[in-house]
């Protein structure tokens, strides 16, 4: 594993393993499916439907190293619009690694929930950026824009 690939998975928050399978959730409903890159994607709303409560998935970056990283990506608390879509962007917040080295990530969702409420589509992202004490590139991970589907 290259120092990137390491520097990325530390930083990563767990994800809520899931298939394809709906379950009704304590309030709301949860939603189930895969993204383009063939990793689970669980989606829980609240029972309005009208939040999004969480949104784990998982992903996979290729970095400019050579190197791949698999690893958990999270959202929660997002707000659903009365047309079902929802979405939030981070970064780049800076990582100061123990090293002297830094590491920035950098991710979105964008989302679409039908009017019943019962599927869901649409892209993620996340890019973590190595850097060396002097702040040069030392190696990029990215997701790329990574397309999902859910189904109750």
């Amino acid at each position: 594993m290259h120092r990137s690939a390491a520097s990325i998975v530390v930083a990563a928050a767990v994800v809520l393993a899931g298939g394809g399978v709906a379950v009704a959730a304590t309030n709301g409903t949860v939603l189930g499916g895969k993204t383009g890159q063939d990793w689970p994607i669980v989606i829980e709303l609240n029972k309005a439907g009208t939040q999004v409560v969480r949104i784990s998935a998982g992903l996979h970056l290729t970095c400019t190293s050579g190197g791949v990283v698999n690893l958990p990506d999270e959202y929660t608390k997002l707000k659903v619009s009365p047309s079902g879509k929802f979405g939030l962007s981070f970064g780049p917040t800076n990582r100061k690694n123990d090293n002297g080295t830094s590491t920035d990530f950098q991710g979105s969702i964008t989302g679409k929930l039908n009017k019943a409420r019962t599927t869901a589509t649409g892209k993620w992202t996340f890019k973590g950026t190595d850097k060396d004490a002097a702040g040069t590139v030392t190696d990029t991970c990215d997701s790329g824009s990574v397309s999902w589907k859910a189904k109750a």
